[in-house]
């Protein structure tokens, strides 16, 4: 399956295998933010550990432009070399992604990525479990706060993922994919006002105790 490069705003290139594989052979380790949206948290990534190989990987290219625009820059206007962002649904990984990332992030995911996980979703689960070699570690965090006031109408039926219920029927899905998980817990305020993502800052915002769920766990071998 082909690679599909953001590499700026409307513009996406194909990136043969061998190209990742340089990459990912010039960097100590690897991370993967799934469902990267605006891909603000990934560039974070990148700025916070030069000698990471930081992936962002969404199925819409059109929120990615900015971010890879200004990563292709030189490093003194803000570039990252370390930073890809690809164009790529978790229910559909291209191969050459198999086991590439130390690190998998989802953060406060959305749309069908959210779904896939709550519903506990093997295609879902299963996609994020591939992306990691074994050892690396899987951290995800809900967004609990979609179901306090008005809940959009897609996620009407969506159970709330609660403590108990990311144990009873997300963690099960987890275990099967490869991935043991540990206790889910609530971040605190100022964690989740903290997130260095978009999303976090608009959802936390006014709230003294944001609902945002955090589970990890490690790839099993």
């Amino acid at each position: 399956m082909t690679l599909t490069r953001v590499v700026g705003k409307g513009r996406t290139s194909e990136m043969p295998a061998s190209e990742l594989d340089a990459l990912r052979g010039a960097y100590v380790k690897c991370a993967v933010d799934v469902g990267t949206g605006d891909a603000r948290f990934a560039y974070h990534l990148a700025s916070e550990r030069p000698d990471w190989l930081v992936l962002g990987l969404d199925a819409l290219d059109e929120p990615l432009g900015e971010i890879a625009y200004r990563a292709a820059r030189k490093a003194a206007r803000g570039g990252r070399p370390n930073l890809v962002l690809l164009r790529a649904a978790i229910e559909a990984l291209p191969g050459e992604l198999a086991r590439i990332a130390d690190e998998v992030d989802v953060l406060l995911p959305w749309g069908a990525l959210l779904e896939g996980i709550v519903r506990a979703r093997p295609h879902v689960v299963g996609g994020i479990a591939a992306l990691a070699r074994p050892g690396a570690l899987v951290q995800v965090t809900l967004n609990g706060e979609i179901w306090l006031d008005s809940t959009p109408a897609r996620y009407a039926d969506l159970p709330v993922p609660t403590l108990e219920y990311v144990a009873e029927a997300i963690e099960p899905e987890f275990r099967r994919s490869g991935i043991d998980l540990g206790p889910a817990r609530y971040l605190t305020a100022a964690e989740a006002k903290g997130l260095p993502t978009t999303w976090a800052r608009r959802l936390g915002h006014g709230r003294s105790h944001p609902r945002f769920v955090h589970f990890e766990g490690v790839r099993r071998g």
